[in-house]
């Protein structure tokens, strides 16, 4: 059973545990949190710091996470569902078994992130930075992915079933993606761009007209 705590007492004591966490953290310093068991509902942690945090088995709904860093931080077994976590800092952390559902993810920076089992479904991820990432047993369902980079990231085996893919950059870091039928066309142009492919129809270059005088 959860015990629901405000924020005075869990900023006395950065080691959560079996906690309803209440209150705003906006701006809070959190580095180094010790979570397990938590559930957040409609909390704002809008440029929190929670780098090196360590959240276990936790749920945040409708949760602000806007600009908070969450840097060298681990998550495992967590889910956020219906949160805003535009411009989330998360370079290099580590995640198993997270699921993030209806969020918005923009411009995000999840370069070197790594881990495994990490579901993506109906996100706006537009912009976001996957750069160097790592990740294995990957989805990105119905997600909105203009933009995001992949570059350099090891994603083998990546599910984008309905998601938009137009301007996607560093397509080489997503090995063996499964994509539709109906994502072909945009995938190919990003493949196109990537290998410096020109399509061009127009002659513009036409053959001259010589003319012989006698």
């Amino acid at each position: 059973m959860l015990v629901a705590r405000d924020r005075d007492h869990l900023l006395d004591d950065l080691d959560w545990s079996d906690t309803e966490v209440l209150g705003d953290f906006s701006g809070s310093e959190l580095q180094r949190l010790q979570a397990r068991a938590i559930a957040c509902d409609a909390n704002r942690f809008t440029g929190a710091e929670l780098d090196g945090a360590r959240i276990i088995d936790a749920r945040f709904d409708r949760c602000e996470l806007s600009g908070a860093r969450l840097d060298e931080a681990t998550l495992t077994r967590v889910e956020f569902r219906d949160c805003r976590m535009s411009g989330i800092q998360m370079g290099a952390t580590r995640v198993a078994d997270v699921r993030f559902v209806r969020c918005r993810l923009d411009g995000a920076n999840l370069r070197m992130v790594s881990g495994e089992r990490v579901w993506f479904e109906e996100c706006i991820l537009t912009g976001a930075e996957f750069r160097g990432a790592a990740l294995t047993s990957v989805r990105f369902e119905r997600c909105e992915l203009g933009a995001a980079d992949f570059g350099g990231a090891k994603i083998p085996d990546a599910r984008l079933t309905g998601s938009h893919l137009d301007g996607l950059v560093g397509v080489d870091g997503l090995q063996r993606p499964v994509i539709e039928p109906s994502q072909v066309l945009a995938f190919a142009w990003t493949l196109m761009a990537l290998h410096g492919v020109v399509v061009d129809d127009v002659d513009d270059h036409p053959s001259a007209d010589v003319t012989h005088s006698g």
